[in-house]
């Protein structure tokens, strides 16, 4: 627990000095004293700082240890290899699947287009006419 100084204990503390010292050496003083005070803030400032450190790397070495407890009692090592196992026979189940649907098409390839125009059509080209549009010969009317 750190002595707490009122501002009367300063005043008093500065006059003393003031007598001692004398007001030619007391600037050079005060400035050594204030160097001396901030090399040891900043030297508590560290110190503090790796304790803080150290404290959080015991914290995270709880919570590793917790969450590896966890995982052994909950099965969530055997739940990641059965889902990694499950998800590999759908991958082959799918690849085998996807196998009978690839030859079809490859057939249907080899098959004649039917937009393609017919190179074997025996009437070259030519329209023929239907048996309706043909026309039919006269018979001559016979009185008999």
């Amino acid at each position: 627990m750190m002595p707490q100084i009122g501002f009367s204990e300063m005043l008093l503390l500065a006059m003393l000095a003031l007598v001692v010292l004398g007001p030619r050496d007391l600037p050079l003083m005060m400035r050594k004293l204030g160097r001396w005070t901030g090399k040891a803030r900043a030297l508590a400032w560290e110190f503090r700082q790796s304790f803080d450190e150290i404290g959080r790397q015991a914290e995270l070495q709880e919570l590793r240890k917790e969450v590896e407890s966890l995982k052994k009692q909950s099965g969530l090592d055997e739940l990641k290899t059965d889902l990694e196992q499950t998800s590999g026979e759908v991958a082959q189940e799918a690849r085998a699947a996807a196998a009978p649907v690839v030859k079809p098409e490859t057939q249907a390839a080899d098959a004649p287009n039917s937009d393609a125009p017919d190179t074997e059509d025996p009437t070259d080209g030519e329209m023929t006419p239907l048996a309706s549009d043909t026309p039919q010969p006269h018979k001559a009317e016979t009185n008999s």
